[in-house]
């Protein structure tokens, strides 16, 4: 049984161009996730490589759709291998079954690898830069804080929180957690 594995990223991104691969390839099953190729614990996966028997095939449109963490894919080749499975990779060229597939597979993850750490290094250096400018990470603020102050003395003067939290379409919650005690003036 020749089974496919579609995976991407996060829930805005489909998978539409891996499954026409994976059909074109001849799966007789595809399995289709969502999840991060930095994590290693991926249900689907787990469930997939659980349902394949010994002579089945895994085969997936590209390589970094395993994952980008060398050792958690190394462990996992690693038991599709004592499970007698085989694995293949449409546009990497990779096919265990093959010494040039293995080389390749082993060159390819690395440099998936390499890729997810760069990644993860240039986000960190622009976040340091960010915040040595003053800024946090995250999304902005909703609110200048002229316009706390602003909802402060509506409070201090009379205004109930529900008057200020529709004026500035904001939660009656938030006032409470932003001025748990507001002072009269």
């Amino acid at each position: 049984m020749i089974y496919g594995y579609a995976r991407v990223s996060t829930n805005h991104q489909d998978t539409e161009l891996q499954r026409s691969a994976l059909e074109s390839a001849g799966c007789d099953h595809i399995f289709e996730e969502h999840a991060s190729g930095r994590k290693s614990n991926r249900p689907v996966l787990k469930r997939l490589i659980a349902t394949m028997q010994a002579g089945d095939e895994l085969v997936v449109w590209k390589l970094d759709r395993i994952g980008r963490n060398v050792l958690h894919a190394l462990l996992m080749f690693q038991q599709l291998q004592e499970k007698g499975i085989n694995f293949r990779s449409i546009t990497d060229g990779v096919d265990l079954k093959t010494a040039s597939g293995r080389y390749n597979f082993r060159n390819i993850l690395s440099a998936a690898q390499y890729e997810s750490d760069l990644n993860s290094e240039r986000t960190l250096a622009g976040l340091a830069v960010a915040r040595a400018k003053g800024r946090i990470g995250g999304r902005r603020p909703k609110f200048t804080s002229e316009q706390w102050d602003e909802m402060e003395r509506m409070l201090a003067s009379g205004c109930s929180r529900q008057q200020v939290a529709i004026a500035y379409n904001v939660g009656i919650s938030t006032l409470y957690k932003k001025f748990p005690a507001v002072k009269s003036l």
